[in-house]
């Protein structure tokens, strides 16, 4: 098969039907993975972002897409910052606790999804899904907190005592 710029048949484009638009997810909390993630320039090619692709695995919709775009490099330092604060979430919640180059250890790692709905007040733009937070898929954690409760009762290995010792070999 070779490749053309040349349709067989004409296209009619006033008759053909668009896709209709999506309703948006409400906000909430929903269990999603990662299913694509690159990073590339910015549009003004002075920074780089993180580009993921959830998607949504249970409920009334399953197999939903969100895209969510994070900063890790920035002209501006409080955008940098933001950025990788968020993009060290979505590593915490997908179980990532080391450096990373490869994105692909992000993959198919099961978080919740905090949306939101954006609204533009000018109405000059469609509202929009945004993801607002991603926190692991364990039911009841609650952040570095409940790691810290868990640490702390863990039982001891032995008791320390204060009591003279006796280094005397009893042979």
């Amino acid at each position: 098969m070779t490749t053309s710029t040349v349709l067989d048949e004409a296209f009619d484009v006033p008759n053909e039907e668009g896709t209709p638009p999506r309703d948006l997810l409400p906000a909430g909390k929903y269990s999603a993975v990662i299913s694509e993630a690159v990073v590339g320039p910015t549009k003004n090619r002075k920074g780089q972002a993180v580009r993921l692709t959830w998607t949504i695995t249970e409920g009334d919709y399953e197999n939903r897409l969100l895209f969510q775009n994070i900063l890790i490099q920035h002209e501006s330092a409080d955008a940098q910052r933001f950025g990788k604060q968020k993009f060290k979430d979505v590593c915490m919640a997908c179980g990532i606790l080391h450096p990373i180059t490869d994105l692909t250890v992000l993959l198919d790692k099961p978080c919740w999804v905090w949306v939101s709905v954006r609204r533009d007040k000018d109405g000059q733009y469609a509202d929009k899904n945004e993801i607002a937070r991603v926190t692991p898929l364990v039911s009841g954690w609650n952040g570095p907190r409940d790691l810290l409760k868990e640490a702390s009762s863990t039982p001891q290995g032995f008791k320390a005592v204060d009591e003279k010792l006796n280094d005397e070999i009893p042979f």
